[in-house]
């Protein structure tokens, strides 16, 4: 900002300067927190109306909505307190939160309205109903903080990507129990207190909870085809998901496309900036451009040689995405004689981590074997479908000449390997610096040339006499007689890694196709794939990255699921109703499967938190539905009436709690605003997990 009011004031102060920002990465910041508010507020106005609709009162639906801005800010304050920044990840845990907030506040708050329908003053109620949900809410609240835990003990790229959004959705739901345990009750017993017994009944709801009440008895009498209907559909879901595609972070729209110039080799400076100028003219003429700016220097997308950079920042008001305006870019621009590469995701997250596409690093020792594997191993990628522009890694590669001594022959001169190669040397340095002078206090060095028949060519190698010895005797002999010379193509540079001499192998995915499923078919390809003696290859790049990562979240599963049972043990004080809550955690990943499978979306690491956030939110309407039907059994009620009962009692809570986080969540998985793409699988995972789970708690 300080910069922009900078440029502003040379603008004032200079008549005719005219100063554009060609990159600005603040531009991301605001874009992206601009939609992720605007995603909480949506969200956070949903869940009020959703309140509205069950409860049909507008006063305990005030006392819910107050607990969302007091949550949120008691967050914040934590936040600055553990040096937790306001970043993408942080605001999305904001906006994640945003509908579970409300979730204590409004079982605490349903529990108190129906106490007061049954006729208990408000006092009374609020007391007696706050006691009867306390240990569920605290439970159910534990568990969906729990399942972000296990993310603080992993480390690298995992940690510092998700750290922000575990803290800040454990801060805010922290904050939404306090709130529902002291503040709810206390409003409730001032607000509360007007007779609600002679308020006309919800018909559509009493309507729906009869219809609910027959269906979960039918359910009760032939559990096997339930249960065994959603176990199949678990396995179908499964058996999609294997064949789905991955990916590190889902393509993100930006405000801007990169593009770079790769010219001829021979092209002059002026040549390459009139080149400049006539691409710079095509890509305005595309619809949705705004301004663009050109450099020259090293280009970001070129890993090596001179080219010229284009920033294209892109209007507001364009109907395109950044991927269709760099494709309509390239199209611009086919017939010129130079390559144009444009990128319209300038704010993917594989681009920062590491690059994307397939790498093979081929190690070995023997320089030749090692080329000649990876020139073959550049062939066989190649032939996979969904590969693009392969690279053996020797681009950049020259003619060597090698010669090779035969010691033995060497030996009759009395020569060593070392003294052949001093005398070529010698002969093929074809000038020296005699000395410097200095003119006009500069220095300049004097080099002596011999004249062109001195001079040692590659076709005059092989007659080169050399001084050597024999019989006692000084004597000349040509190299052709003791040593053999030969051309082949030598790198421009031995990289190693380990230690060890690695030629990298990389290919790109072609526009279309997914990085997950091209890496297998690679990986497929490549397991009865020979390498020649003493070289290997090890497949890296983003697929490499999405696995491990993915492994990572695997692995925090797990972790959560084994918290979330040792919680639900001390809420339960029993080792085996936890299970009942518990086997609806893999069920409910059902749903997020068919989600993404509907929405066409590929299995994202984004899309992986969103199954291990449903891990403990899931849980959350299960604690609450077994906790109920446990003191109903307590009170000596037979246990199929008492699940019945609890059914009727506890579905407007479930329902409601399902639909505030569903709608919360409802924005930001239609990926509206900039930057909303990034977290559009997230949502879209919990949404469908979630309103499978729902079903999952009132009947299986």
């Amino acid at each position: 900002d300080n910069l922009y009011a900078a440029m502003a004031q040379l603008e004032e102060k200079y008549e005719g300067l005219h100063l554009t920002a060609l990159s600005d990465q603040g531009q991301y910041i605001d874009l992206v927190i601009s939609s992720v508010l605007e995603n909480l507020l949506f969200g956070a106005l949903l869940a009020v109306i959703v309140l509205m609709l069950f409860l049909r009162d507008f006063r305990p639906t005030i006392i819910v909505a107050l607990s969302i801005p007091i949550s949120l800010l008691l967050a914040v304050v934590l936040m600055h307190f553990t040096g937790v920044t306001l970043n993408i990840i942080s605001l999305s845990g904001l906006a994640l939160g945003v509908g579970m907030l409300v979730d204590n506040s409004i079982v605490a708050i349903e529990n108190i309205y129906r106490l007061r329908q049954l006729g208990y003053n408000a006092a009374t109620a609020a007391v007696h109903g706050c006691r009867q949900i306390a240990g569920a809410i605290t439970a159910s609240t534990l568990t969906t903080v729990c399942v972000f835990v296990p993310i603080l003990f992993t480390s690298g790229l995992t940690r510092q990507i998700f750290a922000d959004m575990g803290l800040t959705i454990a801060y805010s739901l922290g904050a939404s129990l306090l709130v529902a345990l002291t503040l709810v009750p206390a409003l409730s017993g001032k607000i509360l207190t007007r007779d609600t017994a002679g308020k006309k009944p919800n018909r559509l709801l009493n309507r729906m909870i009869a219809g609910y009440e027959k269906l979960l008895r039918r359910v009760l009498r032939h559990k096997a085809p339930v249960l065994l209907g959603a176990v199949a559909l678990l396995i179908a879901s499964a058996v999609l998901a294997v064949s789905m595609g991955t990916a590190f972070m889902p393509e993100m729209d930006s405000p801007q496309v990169s593009v770079s110039i790769e010219m001829p080799e021979d092209a002059t400076q002026s040549e390459s900036w009139a080149m400049c100028d006539t691409v710079l003219e095509r890509i305005l003429t595309v619809d949705g451009v705004d301004t663009v700016g050109a450099m020259e220097g090293q280009s970001m997308m070129s890993m090596g040689g001179s080219s010229l950079s284009i920033y294209v920042l892109l209007g507001d008001d364009r109907s395109d995405s950044s991927q269709e305006i760099a494709k309509k870019i390239e199209e611009a621009c086919a017939d010129l004689d130079c390559t144009v590469s444009a990128n319209g995701s300038t704010m993917d997250m594989s681009m920062m981590t590491g690059g994307s596409g397939i790498q093979l690093a081929v190690t070995g020792d023997d320089m030749d074997a090692l080329r000649a594997a990876a020139t073959d191993l550049a062939k066989t990628l190649s032939a996979v479908e969904g590969v693009a522009s392969v690279s053996d890694g020797q681009e950049d590669s020259s003619t060597e000449v090698r010669i090779t001594v035969d010691k033995a022959k060497a030996a009759e001169y009395n020569l060593t390997v070392a003294q052949v190669y001093q005398q070529v040397a010698a002969a093929v340095l074809s000038q020296t610096t005699a000395t410097n002078i200095t003119v006009d206090n500069s220095d300049l060095p004097v080099v002596v040339v011999p004249d062109s028949a001195g001079i040692t060519t590659r076709e005059t190698l092989e007659e080169l006499r050399l001084t050597g010895t024999k019989n006692q005797e000084e004597c000349e002999v040509r190299l052709s007689e003791i040593a053999a010379v030969t051309e082949a193509a030598s790198a421009s540079a031995i990289h190693r890694e380990n230690q060890a001499r690695t030629v990298t192998v990389t290919a790109q995915i072609a526009d279309g196709y997914n990085i997950g499923l091209v890496s297998r078919e690679v990986e497929k390809l490549l397991a009865d794939y020979e390498m020649p003696e003493g070289c290997s290859y090890a497949i890296e790049g983003e697929n490499e990255m999405i696995q491990s990562t993915m492994s990572d979240l695997i692995l925090m599963i797990a972790l959560a699921i084994a918290f979330i049972y040792l919680i639900m043990v001390a809420q339960f004080q029993s080792l085996l109703s936890p299970f009942i809550v518990l086997f609806t955690i893999p069920l409910a990943f059902t749903g997020g499967l068919l989600a993404l499978w509907i929405t066409g979306k590929e299995l994202s690491v984004i899309a992986m938190l969103g199954f291990l956030m449903l891990a403990g939110v899931v849980v959350n309407n299960g604690i609450v539905f077994v906790d109920y039907a446990n003191q109903l059994r307590l009170e000596g009620m037979e246990r199929a009436e008492a699940l019945v009962q609890t059914g009727r009692d506890r579905i407007r809570p479930i329902l409601m709690t399902a639909m505030t986080t569903i709608f919360g969540l409802a924005t930001m998985a239609l990926g509206l605003g900039a930057g909303g793409d990034m977290l559009q699988p997230l949502a879209i995972v919990t949404i469908g997990g979630l309103a499978y789970a729902t079903l999952l708690t009132l009947f299986i």
